[in-house]
């Protein structure tokens, strides 16, 4: 590495006061506000790639997650973890093909775990298999034993015909322990049973070919197929002339639910406009179509044994034709029913979503359309599913959204989680805004916000359950599982590197690091101390303890605290957390200790694709929209994370010479010759200590390409330390 004066970059100096400002409030900066609930997070081993999507919950009330997870030799595996309520790992089983997807998780009378998905690979592991002929594309059925040790049965369930293949897209489980898929298949010979409610397939249609959704009931051992009925219809509205040619319908069961008869309910998306819906129920027509490819929602009710539709019906957008809402996806993602038979229904929709009176938020949010992802939105019908009991948007959709998931608990209240831009959550004022997920108790009539959090990405959003208990268990993305912890005397909602943009369960020696939650800390916010060039590990009596060794603490109020990570962590494979709390000692999570994880601070809210870096340009003034970087000029970033010191120098020190990091630092770009093939590595001038700030904040300067590759305004790199790369942060640049 070349070595570049850290403070100075061609004789002109780079911690100005407007980037000092700048890194300083987002060092310290906390929210306020108090609540009353007490959920704690936990966190699972999905790696680094991974990505936790389903939760299911035992009668004892053990937890299921599984996630898609990717093994040192880059094949990626679908990962079942076991834990207790507690969310203590007590089991795991990795198992799938390398381009799995699964897709629904649910527990049998046994606590035996049921996963459903979609494989894409002729090597997916058969275990006494009810259905074996597929294509390339099928939906996968596999139940794996309580404890997590071996696949009890597993088996296909698609066709051998058409392009498109099959999709089993959710899973749920009667009393008696038969399992109902719900997907969709493009295979005019998928496995349907005779007599069943509709028996003919998708065929073709001229250039296209159209996809049904599918409902199908196995046998709880995995040998037989009870019934299996298509739901779905070929014909579309088009608007595009040529274009239409070949235009067919699709539709998607994405959810399912089953009452204690054995009658199921399917929820999900569609682009046909001739499903067989029935008489008097609340949507008629589709509103929908495939030029513009706009959805419409629909549920469909089966009477046991699958030979008789109870009712169908579209949930529609509000303008015919969608034209306000064209490229945006209306989708039913969660589906349940309550003792009286109603049906509770979430997912995601765009603008014309039917609302009711007196809703909790009776309009689409206005979103930024650079980054609208639709809204989630939480409905209920009656029984036939001839009125509406309440409709209506639930937040402002965000990056990796899924609409909102559902669970009901024994009074009939509806608990949601999902993600959502915190300031357009239809919440009381009271509730502290700490994230972009959130999990939320709805009256049965959806008429007011019982209890609330939020947290921050990666924290929630994915999958919620309720314990026999009734105590309530949130999956987040990042293997973050908040459960509702009796004897806590705080929440604790989540853990993150300080310049990150969601939570991990990772943690390096010396990293800045963010605890969100409420009741954690001061009534009045406090920041940092120095005594003897040094932070104080204390702050109005508030301490983070990492294996009983107290982190020095930038800031500390009510609802965050931002603290770092002892060296004495270096060289363990975990350390536990504690933190004295105003009203007592909360027992955290178990955090991973790894050599470096390194994240880079950005000027607002850090963004998935890229986010603005507080960033200076080489004349030292501040790097903006307004204020580009020239090409081949030098401009320094500020980040955190890069683990352990060769200099040892004790956390919580203010800075004064030139430590650097023991692993190697890089800037990664995305090479703009050759088509944008490749990888850049830039070069970095200097990496190491921020004079004036405190140890764990990393300097770094590096050299942007010259002009000729600058084809944006910014330029969008990846801090890499280590093995281990940030998520990508931006610069300005003369285009």
């Amino acid at each position: 590495m070349g070595y570049y004066g850290a403070g100075r970059s061609s004789g002109t100096t780079l911690m100005c006061i407007s980037a000092r400002t700048v890194l300083f409030s987002i060092l310290i900066a906390g929210t306020a506000t108090a609540a009353t609930n007490h959920f704690v997070a936990r966190y699972l081993p999905v790696g680094i790639s991974g990505s936790a999507t389903l939760l299911a919950v035992d009668s004892s009330g053990n937890l299921f997650v599984v996630a898609t997870e990717q093994e040192p030799s880059g094949q990626q595996q679908i990962r079942a973890i076991k834990t207790d309520a507690q969310g203590n790992q007590l089991a795991s089983f990795d198992f799938g093909s390398g381009s799995d997807a699964p897709a629904g998780a649910a527990v049998d009378p046994q606590g035996n775990l049921v996963v459903a998905g979609t494989t894409y690979a002729q090597s997916f592991p058969l275990v006494s298999p009810a259905v074996s002929t597929i294509n390339y594309q099928a939906g996968f059925m596999v139940k794996l034993d309580s404890q997590l040790t071996r696949i009890l049965f597993s088996t296909v369930l698609g066709g051998s015909q058409g392009a498109m293949g099959s999709n089993a897209n959710a899973v749920a489980l009667d009393t008696a322990g038969n399992i109902y898929v719900g997907g969709t298949t493009a295979s005019a010979d998928f496995p349907v049973t005779t007599g069943a409610f509709q028996t003919a397939g998708p065929m073709s249609e001229g250039a296209g070919t159209p996809a049904y959704a599918f409902v199908t009931e196995i046998s709880p051992n995995g040998d037989s197929v009870v019934y299996s009925t298509f739901f779905g219809s070929a014909n579309t509205n088009c608007n595009g002339g040529s274009i239409c040619i070949g235009a067919v319908g699709v539709t998607s069961a994405n959810a399912i639910a089953v009452d204690s008869a054995g009658a199921a309910v399917i929820g999900g998306y569609t682009t046909a406009n001739e499903l067989p819906v029935t008489p008097g129920t609340v949507g008629q027509q589709c509103n929908c179509g495939y030029r513009p490819f706009v959805p419409s929602g629909f549920l469909a009710k089966f009477a046991p044994g699958g030979k008789q539709l109870d009712w169908a019906t579209y949930i529609p957008l509000a303008q015919p034709g969608g034209e306000a809402a064209s490229g945006y996806e209306l989708s039913i993602t969660s589906v349940a029913m309550d003792a009286q038979g109603d049906v509770i229904f979430g997912g995601i929709a765009p603008t014309g979503l039917f609302v009711t009176k007196g809703a909790l938020q009776p309009s689409y949010p206005a979103a930024n359309s650079a980054a609208d992802y639709s809204a989630p939105f939480i409905a209920k019908v009656n029984a036939p599913a001839s009125s509406y009991v309440f409709s209506s948007y639930f937040g402002e959709g965000v990056f990796g959204s899924i609409g909102a998931a559902l669970a009901l608990d024994s009074r009939g209240d509806i608990w949601l989680t999902g993600g959502s831009a915190p300031s357009a959550l239809p919440l009381p004022s009271s509730i502290p805004m700490l994230g972009s997920t959130f999990v939320a108790e709805l009256s049965a009539d959806g008429t007011s916000v019982i209890d609330a959090i939020t947290a921050p990405a990666g924290a929630a959003g994915q999958a919620i359950v309720l314990a026999p208990d009734g105590s309530p268990a949130a999956l987040g993305s990042a293997g973050s599982l908040l459960l509702d912890l009796p004897g806590q005397p705080a929440s604790l909602v989540g853990v993150a590197n300080s310049a990150g943009i969601q939570v991990s369960s990772d943690v390096a020696p010396y990293e800045l690091v963010s605890f969100f939650g409420v009741g954690i800390g001061p009534a009045n916010s406090l920041g940092a101390k120095i005594v003897s060039g040094s932070l104080t590990n204390s702050l109005g009596g508030v301490q983070v303890l990492f294996n009983d060794v107290a982190a020095p603490l930038l800031y500390a109020g009510p609802n965050q605290i931002n603290a770092i990570v002892p060296s004495s962590v270096y060289g363990l494979i975990t350390t536990s957390v504690q933190i004295v709390t105003p009203n007592g000692t909360l027992t955290g999570p178990t955090l991973s200790v790894v050599p470096s994880e390194p994240e880079v601070f950005q000027n607002g809210p850090a963004m998935p694709g890229g986010g603005a870096a507080v960033a200076l340009n080489q004349d030292g003034s501040l790097n903006s929209a307004s204020n580009p970087a020239s090409g081949g000029s030098i401009v320094t970033i500020w980040a955190t994370g890069a683990g352990e010191s060769p200099g040892d120098l004790p956390p919580g020190f203010v800075a004064t010479g030139f430590w650097t990091p023991a692993l190697p630092v890089s800037i990664l770009n995305e090479s703009y010759e050759n088509g944008g093939q490749g990888i850049d590595s830039l070069a970095v001038l200097y990496a190491g200590d921020a004079p004036g700030m405190v140890a764990g904040v990393l300097q770094v300067n590096f050299q942007l390409p010259s002009k000729n590759f600058l084809r944006v305004g910014q330029l969008t790199c990846q801090l890499q330390i280590g093995t281990a790369v940030s998520v990508r942060f931006s610069v300005y640049v003369q285009a």
